[in-house]
């Protein structure tokens, strides 16, 4: 098992190292390293044989490589792949995660199993390859400049697209996790349900289906969630009415609001209120 070192394979100032990768110019053999990396599919197919597992990565596939995980590639020879790649030191990526602090799941990342991955839609591909690509315009002399534009790229990435674990060793298609994302907003969550399921390409019942795999709830459970924790903030940190916040967050019937609201809560909006007043 070969170990690849920070000190050979990463800038020591810039503490990143960013590269273009098409598989005929590489020889890929199992290795791990003392550093983290992130690598996006541009082109072609990779299997990719990661802590004695295989994982197919189409093109579009985001991975996220820790330290721990032993991991090449393997593919055929006739179906060439292209990736790039950002290598940086853990001591990058400590400060990173520290300053998302504990609300950010860290070691959670740290500790899965398999590396943590996503599979993007065509345009996003095209986008974070664009912002990473941006790493050669800098003049490679300007190391501060270098460092600070690839820590930008990298707090990019790793909100946007590893904010949230899932244990599970398949790829989580990009169009649910954009979905996921975009319900986490109040301007789409107090919509109505069934303009909600029209934020998805994909049909009701196939989205409601893997939503329910992948996140181990219901789209429906899952928005009442978010209705009930944006109105609890509402009942705090604002002068609506019970009945008028109801109505702002979604809901079309009070007593449906106030039974999911006790559920929860264990009390009434109004008792929830004064407590907290």
């Amino acid at each position: 098992m070969k170990k690849l070192l920070a000190k050979y394979h990463v800038d020591n100032e810039s503490e990143c190292l960013y590269r273009y990768v098409k598989s005929k110019t590489e020889i890929f053999i199992p290795h791990t390293h003392d550093y983290y990396e992130i690598f996006l599919t541009l082109k072609g197919n990779i299997t990719h044989e990661v802590n004695g597992q295989k994982q197919t990565l189409a093109e579009g596939s985001l991975i996220f490589i820790r330290d721990t995980d032993c991991h090449f590639y393997d593919y055929d020879k006739k179906n060439e792949f292209e990736f790039v790649n950002v290598s940086f030191t853990k001591k990058t990526a400590e400060s990173l995660f520290e300053y998302l602090g504990d609300g950010f799941p860290s070691k959670a990342l740290l500790g899965a199993k398999l590396p943590p991955a996503v599979t993007l839609s065509k345009n996003e591909k095209i986008k974070l390859f664009s912002q990473l690509d941006e790493l050669n315009a800098v003049n490679f002399n300007d190391k501060q400049s270098l460092k600070l534009k690839m820590r930008t790229i990298l707090f990019n990435v790793f909100t946007k697209y590893f904010a949230e674990l899932k244990e599970t060793e398949e790829i989580i298609p990009y169009w649910l996790e954009s979905f996921h994302e975009k319900l986490s907003h109040s301007s789409c969550f107090t919509m109505p349900t069934t303009s909600i399921f029209a934020l998805t390409p994909k049909s009701r019942e196939h989205t409601s289906r893997l939503f329910k795999k992948y996140y181990n709830t219901t789209v429906s459970e899952y928005i009442g969630d978010l209705r009930i924790n944006y109105a609890a903030n509402l009942l705090i940190n604002s002068t609506l009415t019970v009945t008028e916040i109801c109505y702002e967050c979604g809901f079309s019937n009070l007593a449906w609001f106030y039974e999911l609201f006790n559920k929860k809560h264990n009390m009434s909006p109004k008792k929830f209120r004064e407590n907290y007043k």
